[in-house]
């Protein structure tokens, strides 16, 4: 078997948006650090992410100063946002794109040749630059979704998604020769799909494509989800008619290979975090925070009419201060009836901070500021005392797997799962680049202790062994 040279880490984007001065922080951390590679996509934060990375990288004395050039890889195929709106304004006017896929609400699709090519220009707009270095089709495989709620013959629908490659790769082409992208490829989360499954895109007939146009083709990158619960990429034998995995075409192929959620897993639905939370040696528990709760809800009645005694509030503000004096009430009955860690984070940065942060400004407009900042400050310490407990809650319940991957990989058994995590991927064989997004310079850091873990390859074998203790664990008790 050949040594594996463990894939570099890059900076992923989806979240990210050139207003939060942290993210900015974490791109330029990360670039310093050696962290060369920077995916984004025309859609991430509706082309903040994109605005922000143009930004960062016209910082030119910032740039010369990097251990590596920056390599930008942006996506494309996706309609939101700004975007839908002008799709709905050019159908207003008789006008639009060809081939387009009305996905849901609020998200359409498409890879047509005219779509591309306006939206390259956007893109390039915000990056500040002439070219990217890489340009994926990004998802095209919603094309599937829609065919088949349809009712689309399965090679009807594959003939016209691969005859809409062809001409996106056609395009891509000649991009490539005006010199506004170096090289093309695609991100798909169905690659590693099983081969007869309906929205399966087939790695080898992308390749066949991309021969069919041009013997030099620029079709050299692929982008697909691999982690340690979804571990197809390494495992599925859904190339070569049975034999080969997408990993082993993509390296047969000398395909750079980047992977993507390699800490986060979904599962019929749910997402998993593939991370070890650092836990306070001293916690709360949950019968103290279910009183405490029920004892702010008592004062947050008494605090909301200190602050409506303000006789200067107007109609709207007396409403906007209703809304925020009411976050005790309403965890009272639902602060342990989320969904995990995530979903309270969710809710914690959508809908709880965003009030906490606005009340401030009412208490020191109050007749009591002292009553109501001491209010505020107990809320805020309750709130992060229940991130505590899902966060503890989280460890429990992944603490096995943790254990038996660290323990297949060789790894000590209080490595953070994280840490494995990364580890296990960047070390198969076959993988390039790993994208993490890491949002702040604190989880960048985290992210390159990684590179103190012992280089070792990890072939298919091993990952069937982590596929067969994944099905341990899942088996009822």
């Amino acid at each position: 078997m050949t040594h594996h040279t463990p894939a570099v880490f890059g900076f992923g984007s989806y979240r990210v948006n050139d207003t939060n001065s942290v993210h900015e922080a974490a791109l330029r951390h990360a670039l310093s650090c050696g962290v060369s590679i920077i995916d984004t996509s025309t859609n991430y934060t509706n082309g903040s992410s994109e605005r922000l990375i143009g930004r960062v990288l016209a910082d030119t004395t910032f740039v010369a100063s990097l251990p590596s050039p920056p390599v930008i890889i942006t996506k494309i195929g996706y309609a939101q946002g700004h975007v839908l709106e002008m799709i709905a304004a050019q159908k207003a006017m008789g006008q639009g794109y060809a081939d387009v896929v009305e996905v849901a609400d609020g998200l359409q699709h498409c890879i047509h040749p005219d779509f591309l090519d306006d939206m390259l220009a956007m893109s390039l707009g915000r990056l500040q630059r002439g070219s990217v270095d890489v340009l994926l089709l990004h998802n095209p495989e919603y094309y599937f979704q829609v065919a088949q709620q349809a009712g689309t013959p399965v090679e009807e629908a594959r003939a016209i998604f691969y005859d809409r490659i062809t001409r996106a790769f056609t395009w891509m082409e000649h991009a490539v020769q005006q010199g506004r992208i170096k090289n093309y490829g695609i991100s798909s989360n169905t690659f590693v799909h099983d081969a007869d499954a309906y929205d399966h895109v087939s790695l080898e007939r992308c390749l066949e494509i991309a021969a069919g146009i041009s013997a030099t083709h620029a079709f050299t990158h692929v982008q697909m989800p691999f982690n340690v619960i979804e571990h197809f990429a390494a495992t599925t034998l859904n190339q070569a008619g049975g034999e080969s995995t997408t990993l082993d075409v993509a390296r047969q192929h000398n395909l750079t290979v980047m992977i993507n959620r390699p800490l986060n897993a979904l599962v019929g639905g749910d997402l998993i975090r593939l991370a070890s939370h650092d836990i306070p040696l001293h916690t709360a528990g949950i019968h103290n925070v279910d009183s405490r709760i029920h004892a702010l809800e008592t004062e947050e009645h008494e605090v909301l009419q200190i602050v409506l005694n303000n006789p200067a509030h107007s109609p709207r503000e007396i409403e906007a201060v209703n809304e925020m004096f009411k976050i005790a009430g309403a965890l009272c009955t639902s602060w342990n009836k989320f969904e995990g860690l995530i979903h309270w984070r969710d809710v914690k940065r959508s809908h709880l901070t965003p009030r906490l942060d606005a009340a401030i400004h009412y208490a020191e407009h109050s007749s009591d500021p002292d009553r109501v900042i001491n209010y505020l400050r107990d809320l805020h310490e309750l709130l992060t005392d229940v991130e505590t407990l899902y966060a503890a809650e989280e460890n429990a319940s992944l603490e096995e797997l943790r254990d038996a991957v660290a323990d297949e990989l060789g790894l000590p058994l209080d490595t953070p799962l994280q840490q494995i995590a990364l580890h296990a991927v960047r070390c198969t064989e076959g993988v390039n680049v790993v994208l993490v997004g890491m949002r702040t310079p604190e989880y960048v850091d985290d992210v390159l202790t990684t590179h103190d873990l012992p280089e070792t390859t990890y072939h298919r074998t091993t990952w069937l062994r982590i596929a067969d203790h994944l099905a341990r664990l899942s088996e009822p008790s």
